[in-house]
Parts: structure tokens; C-alpha cells; sequence
């Protein structure tokens, strides 16, 4: 698990930073730079869902409804509406002109109304995720294989594949309700959690698993990169979080991390990360933003080189803030 949760931190802040090196022209080489390191890690979300799945729905683990709602739900929640007001602020201390009283009462009103900082989006999908736990706990404890993998391919259907050829002929020609059998984004992130418990429990050969990721890999590379070349800029269709690459370079990865890792120990920096990992993907924009006025980000210097050692300081600031807050004690609590 850690060596999963580390990737998937590391690979969030890669998009982020990689994001910046989109604004050199379509097809150029630095471009490309970018949207290598934005594949590669494009399936970092879903894996974090997967791991939220692979833990959250043993049926060996204790979790009642009361430890849900009093205990995870409140964490997971305090978290969102502090970061999201703490965004708000320092946008509005450092680049808006200015905190103003009237500024941070509005902030405050952003906040409860769930306008958040867009990466936040992943603590808006894990509310829902451990509201449904209860019910996909039941799954998971009674379903054998075949019924588990029945499930699985009626998500697969109806959460990857037809929302991303709707728009193509012939689901074009649906009328009616057959147009709303499609899943959105947050139902669809339900059904990662239950295939990372899958994969957990019954993944098996590494080497299946290793080629169902590269080929995710090359989907999103590839089909990014020949879409956004006939229409002159970026094409953001297969870098959706369930997008039918995403879905096999995240499968693919959990699975050839379940079977060839299993519970393996691994190093200690390892674990430190994986541990820091919550509080990294909280906190790792502001110094992202930081950063980049100091002149740090995507585009100083060749991508394929400067991404990565951006996203390497962004990691080892977000580490440093963990470190400090993860000793103060409410912060330790309710905020990493």
C-alpha cells in the first residue's frame, strides 16, 4: 500500500506542474515533454480511489455507520472546508490585492457553497465514497468472483466507455433514458474503490498487469497527442480521470503492485511519503504557485527535464509543511 500511495502523490503533483508546459505549441517537443509526464501519471486519482477501496471495503475490517459519520466523514470534511478556505485566502492575500474583511467573509461563503480549489475535487468524490461505504461494504462481504467481475464490467460499460464515446455514432442516434444509463464522475469513482478490493484479492500475474498499464499508457499518449493535433491544441478527452486509458494504466498499476509487491515492507522514505500523503495532496498547490513566481515551473527550462524537478521541490516543500503540522495538535488531527 505504500509504495501505491507514494506513487499516486508523486504522480498528482507531476500533472499539476506538467499542466504548465501545455502553453509551448501543440506537437513541439517541450509539448510533448508535458503530456508525456501528464500520461504517465494520469492515473494517480484513481489509484488513490482504488486504495481507498483495496482498505475501506475488507469485509475483515471493523467500520460501523456511528465510526463513519462521527470519526472519518468529520475528518475527512474539517480538512476539505480548512484548505479550501485557506486557498481562498492566500489567493486573495497574494495575488488578488489583498485581504479585506469583506473579502474573507465572502471566502468563508465560497467555502460552505463547496466552491472549492479545483484539486479539492478528490475530497468532494471521497465524501461520497465513504457515505456509500455501508452499501458497498455488503458487496464486497457476500459477492464471490464472478458476481464481483459481473459488477465490474457493468461499471466499466456504463462508467468508462459510454461516457466517452457518447458523442460518438451510434450512441448519437439514443433518445430518452437510454442517454442517462451513463455514470458521472463521482459514481464512476465508487466503482474504482471496488475494483481496487478486486485487484487486492485476486490479482494475479505481474506481467498482465505490467502490459495492461503500458497499453493505458500509450492510449492516453498516443490518442492525446494524435487528437490534439487535428484540432491545433490540447484534446483533454483521454486525460479524463475515466477515461478507458486512465482505467487500464490504474488497473494496471494496482494490479501488478498487489501481485508482485503483495504486503511487502518497503523502505522507510517510502512509508514517511505514503503517510504524508493526504497533507501533500492538500497542500502541494501553494507551494506549486510559489514556486513559480520564484520562476520554478514547467516552463523554465526543457520540459522533459524541468517538470520533473519541479514537481521534485513542490514534493519536498509539501514534505516540510508536513512535518511541521503533523506535530501541532488539532492541525495533526483534522487537517493531514
Amino acid at each position: 500500500m505504500d509504495f501505491l500511495r507514494a506513487l499516486a502523490i508523486t504522480g498528482v503533483i507531476l500533472i499539476h506542474v506538467s499542466a504548465g508546459g501545455f502553453s509551448h505549441p501543440a506537437g513541439s517537443f517541450d509539448w510533448l515533454s508535458a503530456l508525456f509526464w501528464g500520461s504517465v501519471s494520469r492515473a494517480s486519482v484513481p489509484v488513490f480511489l482504488m486504495l481507498t477501496g483495496a482498505l475501506m471495503l475488507d469485509p475483515g475490517r471493523q467500520l460501523t455507520i456511528r465510526q463513519l459519520w462521527l470519526r472519518k466523514i468529520p475528518r475527512l470534511l474539517a480538512a476539505l472546508l480548512a484548505w479550501a478556505l485557506i486557498y481562498r485566502l492566500w489567493r486573495m492575500a497574494f495575488y488578488d490585492g489583498g485581504l479585506t474583511v469583506s473579502g474573507a467573509a465572502d471566502a468563508v461563503k465560497q467555502v460552505l457553497a463547496f466552491h472549492h480549489q479545483n484539486h479539492l475535487y478528490y475530497l468532494h468524490i471521497a465524501l461520497l465514497v465513504y457515505a456509500l461505504l455501508p452499501a458497498t461494504r455488503i458487496i464486497t462481504a457476500h459477492a464471490d468472483r464472478h458476481t464481483l467481475e459481473y459488477l465490474l464490467v457493468l461499471w466499466a460499460v456504463l462508467g468508462i466507455l459510454y461516457p466517452t464515446f457518447k458523442g460518438c455514432w451510434p450512441l448519437t442516434l439514443l433518445r430518452g433514458i437510454p442517454t442517462q444509463y451513463g455514470l458521472n464522475l463521482a459514481y464512476t469513482s465508487v466503482g474504482y474503490g471496488l475494483l481496487g478490493w478486486y485487484l487486492r484479492k485476486y490479482a494475479a500475474s505481474p506481467k498482465v498487469w505490467a502490459l495492461t498499464a503500458a497499453a493505458g499508457f500509450l492510449i492516453i499518449f498516443g490518442g492525446t497527442a494524435v487528437l490534439s493535433l487535428r484540432d491545433g491544441q490540447l484534446n483533454e478527452a483521454l486525460l479524463d480521470g475515466t477515461s478507458p486509458g486512465t482505467a487500464m494504466l490504474a488497473a494496471g498499476i494496482c494490479g501488478w503492485a498487489f501481485s508482485a509487491l503483495g504486503e511487502r515492507q518497503m523502505p522507510p522514505a517510502l512509508h514517511t511519503l505514503s503517510r504524508a500523503s493526504f497533507c501533500v495532496y492538500l497542500v502541494h498547490l501553494l507551494p506549486c504557485w510559489e514556486l513559480g513566481r520564484l520562476g520554478l515551473s514547467a516552463v523554465s527550462g526543457p520540459c522533459l527535464l524541468s517538470i520533473p524537478l519541479t514537481a521534485a521541490a513542490v514534493l519536498a516543500c509539501s514534505l516540510a509543511v508536513w512535518t511541521v503540522l503533523v506535530h501541532v495538535p488539532i492541525a495533526g488531527k483534522w487537517l493531514v
